[in-house]
């Protein structure tokens, strides 16, 4: 690391989302100064709050339920005004004979194992308890990069073997079908390995996002009794009040707090170069940025494809990433309501109130699931849309307006390419899809609706960069995860360009809200600005 004295900055981060306001943070923290340039006019990306009515605010995403607690306490995002709402419930789950409640008590969550199946309950924590021990053999972690696969498969011991296997190589579904018998264990599994993916429960490696939160725990064990990964349940963390909005808020003024600053409305054209080493950024408005460093929060490919010029980029790199899939269906759609929506199937000791402040899922069984990806694979618009929900007015009031409701949605599988039709033509199509899903949880929802806005794959891509509508820049598989992330030969956040690094959902351990990515980025500048001193 060179040290000039002569750049503007130590280090431009490049994308104003969770991760690379994250990244800010530990590096302002550091010491080191540092200025974020975001494309857009707000900050925070999926994460931040956006109008999509008039008075009716909210973000893509609906929850943190994987954002690290660490990250929380050491940038003192409470300090700036964060807090969470900790329900009881965290989470509910639509099922044709009564929606599964996930209480923070294991025992009401065995209760209700148990009536799907008698034994279901050691069924269910037997699995996970079998990930978690997987986990720990494996020896990686989410605050460092990852070894490879291969790597990773020395490390686990003979009787771990077989599981390892199905994990990686074998398929969700034959796993489940394995070591559980009702189909609604199977759903709450299988909404929680698949999620965002466009890939169906019976593809090979379709069972590793069932290992994320084990590695989460085997990297940093739980101390504190509040850590939300001792829940083995999404939502355990609690619904941010003012909204995911409210995260990035918070990021912000802990940057600014530690000396940093942060710049919207600051599109990135080139990554700048000088005796081989990028130097700085060129901005679309003219204007030239020098710094010693620069950290990428952005989809990898676009670095790599659209960033960088063709002498900085090595060409089998820049191939390799033009080839890295981006297969994505991401459809939002908010609803504005007059009222809260009665629900169907809920137990004597909920109340719809109660209910309403808890995030749901909308996916009854593997087969429900796997018919919807196989037709977003094939370009249709599922018929019945996996959904997660969250009536987000009900933490945070200010999201609409008085006397208003406002449900999130959050729906797949809506592809990007459509094998009929065109977007945005499509998008009443899909959204009345997904009212009439709701309407078998939410009865009345249909009377209740004042107003709808949604967001297409097209739209998405256009308003937040996504590539194809794929919100975890790429692929969540085995052979696209580990030390694989984004490449090979750039799997510690280092680029093969001196001076440059990579953050954001495309790097190790991948999308979702974790913000780790962030931070360990910032770790890898942060060290190498320390031995250069």
């Amino acid at each position: 690391m060179s040290s000039t004295g002569a750049a503007d900055h130590d280090v431009i981060v490049v994308g104003g989302g969770h991760n690379g306001l994250i990244a800010a943070g530990f590096l302002a923290k550091a010491g080191l100064r540092v200025h974020v340039l975001e494309a857009r006019a707000s900050f925070g990306g999926l994460c931040g709050s956006y109008e999509f009515m008039p008075g009716y605010k909210t973000a893509i995403t609906n929850s943190p339920g994987s954002l690290e607690f660490k990250f929380i306490r050491e940038l003192k995002l409470e300090k700036y005004g964060l807090r969470f709402l900790r329900t009881d419930p965290t989470v509910l789950h639509a099922f044709p004979g009564g929606a599964f409640v996930g209480w923070r008590d294991r025992e009401r969550i065995a209760a209700q194992l148990d009536s799907y199946a008698a034994g279901e309950a050691k069924r269910y924590f037997g699995l996970i308890a079998d990930l978690e021990n997987l986990a720990r053999h494996l020896k990686v972690s989410v605050f460092e990069p990852s070894p490879q696969i291969a790597e990773l498969a020395s490390q686990v011991p003979a009787e771990l073997a077989d599981l390892f296997e199905r994990v990686f190589f074998g398929s969700l579904r034959q796993l489940l079908d394995e070591r559980l018998r009702s189909d609604q264990a199977k759903a709450l599994l299988g909404m929680l390995a698949l999620n965002a993916s466009l890939v169906p429960p019976s593809a090979p490696g379709s069972a590793i996002g069932l290992m994320l939160r084990p590695i989460s725990l085997a990297s940093n064990p739980p101390t504190d009794p509040n850590d939300p990964r001792s829940v083995p349940l999404r939502g355990s963390t609690g619904l941010p009040v003012g909204g995911m909005g409210a995260i990035i808020d918070a990021l912000v003024a802990s940057v600014r707090a530690h000396g940093g600053t942060v710049e919207a409305n600051a599109p990135v054209l080139r990554l700048l170069r000088q005796d081989g080493r990028i130097s700085g950024v060129t901005l679309k408005d003219g204007r030239t940025l020098h710094a010693q460093a620069v950290l990428t929060a952005i989809n990898p490919k676009t670095v790599f494809c659209d960033l960088l010029d063709a002498e900085a980029a090595e060409t089998d790199l820049v191939e390799e990433m033009q080839a890295l899939p981006m297969r994505g269906s991401a459809f939002k759609l908010v609803l504005a309501l007059d009222g809260l929506p009665s629900y169907r199937g809920l137990p004597s000791d909920l109340t719809a109130r109660d209910a309403a402040q808890v995030q749901f899922r909308v996916a009854p069984s593997l087969d429900y699931i796997e018919k919807a990806v196989s037709e977003g694979l094939a370009g249709q618009l599922a018929q019945s849309p996996i959904m997660w929900g969250l009536i987000v007015s009900e933490s945070s009031p200010a999201l609409a307006p008085k006397g208003r409701k406002l449900l999130s949605v959050n729906a797949w599988h809506a592809p990007y390419t459509l094998s009929e039709g065109q977007w945005p033509e499509q998008g009443d199509v899909f959204a009345d899809r997904c009212v009439k899903a709701l309407s078998d949880f939410l009865p009345d929802i249909a009377d209740r609706i004042v107003a709808r806005s949604y967001l297409n794959p097209r739209q998405l891509e256009a308003e937040f960069g996504l590539i194809g509508s794929n919100i975890t820049h790429g692929e969540m598989m085995p052979g696209a995860l580990f030390g694989a992330r984004p490449s090979r030969r750039t799997n510690d956040y280092r680029s093969t360009v001196p001076g440059l690094y990579l953050s954001g959902a495309g790097t190790w351990p991948g999308g979702y809200v974790t913000g780790l990515p962030g931070f360990n980025a910032a770790n890898v500048v942060i060290n190498d600005f320390n031995k250069s001193r």
